[in-house]
Order: structure tokens, then C-alpha cells, then sequence
């Protein structure tokens, strides 16, 4: 069994910085969906192997070491190891308030918000610091799990079902607590050099592309959707986007499609108020027998049984 991991879609309601633990096993292996997000996110590998894909790169994660995902940057996440642990820390400079004059502010945030400076995607074994960076990672890792309210991931329509488990804080003590942790993180990258220039353009326009067309199919799911309007909205022909898509995302524009109205599917039959050809056709599938037959290549289980398993 596979199971999904989304970080991609945290309610307002639950503030950052918060904290994912996930333990990836023969059993569950952990996999995280091509998807971005609006804060950024510190990954620490703990043990195991992963493979990471940042925009269009690809990383081979085979020891220790810390990933810092920015936001907008899309991402996915395998665990290649029978077992692998990972925790992810998702925050906002936006949190990080001072004044226009503060030093902090003119020399360091401004510039990371405005996006003419970033934070190194890698932190490894052979870089210097990077001991120091673990073990404040690990003094704020101690915060959540001693103060942090535990609960089920808030990631998504597949939360029910997966085995991710995040930390919030509510005492305001914590914050502090984990802020000034991460202030400290962000030292460390600074008095290392650490702090990336400018990303490449041409890598910029083809992020873009993809965003763009998961924009569109997340917007237009319960639509007919064509390849070629895909490939139209990147100025790409058919053949060469269905690659290019494919290449980035890691399945085909088609399976993107239908395992995105899926998951929307299952939204609905949790909910439990639609008929089942009312949510086919909600969810873009205009023929009921294809609508079960990809559901239950997807989930393992016909709608009826998915619904009759939750009542």
C-alpha cells in the first residue's frame, strides 16, 4: 500500500509555524503529489532514502542532510528505503515582523521577501554549520512535540487515510520559543554564505508552464479538459508538453486530471449527500462506469464501497 502526503493546503485557522513528522514504512511508503504552497518549508531527513524533485531538479537523498522547499518552488517526494523519517517545518517570513528600520529587516528579510535573495535549497553533511543546524532544529522539533497539540495531517481530501501527523502550538510562550529558534537557523545559513542569488529565468518560465496547467486542471476539473488545451496554455505542442509535463510531475497530464477529480470525488462521499452518478458528473467524469473503474484504480475500492466503509 502507497499512501500520499499532502502539505499543500493548511487552513487559516492553524497558524504557522507547524511542524509534519513521517515515517515511511514497507508497508506505507510515503508519497507526496507535484503541488507548492504560500510559506516555506525545512525538511530534515532523519533516516532512510528519498527522492526529491525541486522545480526540475532532482535529488537523490541518501543521508542525513536538511531541505529548505521555498514557496511557489514545486515539489514531490518519494521514500525509496523500506523505512525512512522525515519532519517538515512550514513557516512564512511574513511572520517575522520589523520595523523599516530595523537592520534585520533591510539586510536579511527584505530581500528573501522581494525575492532577490533565497535560502539554500541544501544543507549536507559537508557543509559547515551543518551540525549546529541540526541540533536547532532538533531544540525546535522538542518544542512541538512537548507543548505542540498532536493531531491527524489537515493536508487534504486524503487526510483520512494517511499517516502523517503534524504539531500545532497554542501557547503564545512557544512561538516566541520557535521563532527565536528559527531566527537562529537563519543566522547560521547567513554566517555561512548560504543565501542564494537570483534563481535562472529559462528555470522560472518552464516552472510556470507547469503551474499554469495544474492551475487550470484544479479550476476547470468538473470540465471536459483537452491535452492540446493544455499544451495551447504553455505554448507547447502536444506531444512535446504530455513529455515535458510528465518529466516534472512524475504521471501524465491524464492521470494528473483523474486523480485530482478523484480526490474531489472523495470530498463529496464523505460528505455523504450526493448519489454517486451526481458526484461522477460533479467531479468531470460524464460516464458512471469509467468513474468506478478509475476511482477504484485509484483508491483500491468502488465509490459504493468507499462510502460504505465510512458510514
Amino acid at each position: 500500500m502507497q499512501r500520499t502526503k499532502k502539505h499543500s493546503s493548511i487552513p487559516l485557522e492553524y497558524p504557522l509555524p507547524r511542524l509534519y513528522t513521517s515515517v515511511s514504512t514497507k508497508e506505507e511508503s510515503l508519497k507526496v503529489e507535484a503541488d507548492w504552497h504560500d510559506y516555506y518549508e525545512l525538511i530534515y531527513f532523519q533516516e532512510g532514502s528519498f527522492q526529491l524533485y525541486l522545480n526540475l531538479k532532482e535529488i537523490h537523498i541518501e543521508e542525513e542532510c536538511l531541505i529548505l522547499i521555498p514557496k511557489g518552488c514545486i515539489h514531490r517526494l518519494y521514500a525509496t528505503s523500506e523505512k525512512a523519517v522525515e519532519h517538515s517545518l512550514c513557516f512564512r517570513l511574513e511572520d517575522f515582523c520589523f520595523s523599516e528600520e530595523d537592520i534585520l529587516e533591510r539586510g536579511f528579510f527584505r530581500a528573501l521577501r522581494e525575492e532577490e535573495h533565497f535560502f539554500p535549497k541544501e544543507i549536507s553533511l559537508s557543509h559547515l554549520g551543518f551540525l549546529e543546524m541540526v541540533q536547532g532544529f532538533s531544540e525546535i522539533y522538542k518544542l512541538f512535540h512537548q507543548h505542540g497539540k498532536k493531531e491527524a495531517s489537515v493536508s487534504g481530501s486524503y487526510s483520512s487515510i494517511l499517516g502523517s501527523v503534524s504539531y500545532r502550538l497554542e501557547r503564545l510562550a512557544d512561538h516566541m520559543m520557535v521563532k527565536g529558534g528559527l531566527l537562529q537557523l537563519f543566522a547560521i545559513m547567513e554566517g555561512m554564505g548560504l543565501i542564494a542569488e537570483r534563481r535562472l529565468v529559462e528555470e522560472e518560465k518552464q516552472v510556470l508552464f507547469i503551474k499554469n496547467s495544474i492551475e487550470y486542471i484544479r479550476e476547470h476539473y468538473a470540465e471536459k479538459i483537452y491535452i492540446r488545451d493544455l499544451a495551447n496554455l504553455c505554448q507547447l505542442n502536444e506531444q512535446y508538453f504530455t513529455r515535458f509535463f510528465g518529466n516534472n510531475v512524475g504521471i501524465s497530464p491524464l492521470e494528473y486530471i483523474n486523480r485530482y477529480r478523484v480526490e474531489k470525488a472523495v470530498d463529496l462521499l464523505s460528505k455523504g449527500e450526493d448519489k454517486v452518478l451526481d458526484v461522477a458528473k460533479a467531479t468531470g467524469f460524464h460516464n458512471q462506469g469509467n468513474f468506478i473503474k478509475i476511482f477504484k484504480s485509484i483508491m483500491g475500492e468502488t465509490p459504493h464501497q468507499y462510502r460504505k466503509r465510512l458510514e
